[in-house]
Order: structure tokens, then sequence, then C-alpha cells
């Protein structure tokens, strides 16, 4: 009994945690991710991530992170896209 739940437990869990991943990406050290209550300026997101392989004002692509940060009006990070997720 103890095996179901715990499965049942995991599953839901990788369910939950599988969406989420679109919405981040890994440079260096730093995790960052799209949606926060704070979110990241891009002089912080350059800081970090160092310069997209290429941008235009409010989509930057990073390819070796496979990834497309979206910027709102504000120049903050709003959220991030899976690069192969939009074509």
């Amino acid at each position: 009994m103890f095996n179901t739940k715990m499965l049942a437990f995991f599953l839901a869990a990788s369910a939950v945690a599988i969406p989420a991943a679109a919405n981040e990406m890994r440079c260096g050290n730093h995790l960052i991710s799209g949606g926060q209550l704070q979110p990241l300026l891009k002089d912080q997101v350059l800081a970090k991530c160092g310069e997209p392989t290429s941008k235009d004002y409010d989509r930057w692509y990073y390819q070796e992170q496979g990834k497309i940060l979206v910027f709102n009006a504000n120049d903050e990070l709003d959220h991030i896209e899976n690069a192969e997720d939009s074509d």
C-alpha cells in the first residue's frame, strides 16, 4: 500500500514539474525563470546569462539552452519558451 501511495505522489509531482521546466533556464550557476514576483530586467539577464545568440526588442534567443526569453514593455522578463515549441 505504501509503495502505491509513493508512486502516485511521484507521478503527480512530475506532472506538475514538467510544464514549469519550459519557463526556466540555467545560466551557469543561475536558474532564471519567468513569471516571478520580482521579474528580472534585461540588464540583469545579460549579467547572468551573457549576450543571446540573437534578439529583437522583446524576444531573446539563447541557442545553447534552446530557449527564447520574452520581455514585457517594461523590459522585465515575462516568460521563457522552448525554442522548438515556438516554430
